[in-house]
């Protein structure tokens, strides 16, 4: 199994996506960002979303194929999305067209150890679609950190 992130040894952040679904701090001046996390791996999903979660920043929700990411954003979009790009039945390049098509303000970041990467975003290019892509392993803390970051 490819990790999607360099974890910390001493922590051991277990995925709870009912604790997505809630923003934890209604009183938060600062209206958290809303992520939905896509990744055929449920392990790897669920630890972004805890990670996110538990961040103060962003509510984070998981799932494990662009058919669920497609049903989950069908009444609101998410302010950004993070998926992995290889993955059976529609990859994330798919996926994030997708939802680009449909909300056009959201955020895409696709997440990939695979070579085979560069030649799906050279064709999404060629299509007019430019994707931020973030190289599998990275560290929680550098994803928190370019997440705070307001690119569309």
């Amino acid at each position: 199994m490819n990790a999607a992130f360099v974890m910390p040894r001493d922590r051991d952040l277990p995925g709870d996506p009912a604790l997505a679904s809630s923003n934890l701090n209604p009183g938060n001046e600062e209206r958290r960002r809303t992520v939905l996390i896509v990744d055929d791996e449920p392990l790897i999903a669920d630890t972004l979303a805890e990670i996110l979660n538990n961040s103060g920043n962003f509510v984070a929700v998981a799932v494990y194929d662009g058919a669920s990411a497609l049903e989950q954003v069908r009444n609101t979009g998410p302010d950004i999305l993070i998926t992995d790009v290889v993955m059976p039945e529609m990859n994330g390049i798919e996926l994030a067209k997708a939802i680009k098509s449909l909300y056009p303000k959201t955020r895409i970041v696709l997440l990939s150890g695979q070579a085979q990467t560069r030649d799906f975003m050279q064709q999404a290019e060629h299509e007019g679609y430019g994707f931020e892509l973030w190289a599998k392993p990275i560290h929680p803390d550098i994803v928190l950190e370019r997440l705070k970051q307001n690119r569309v």
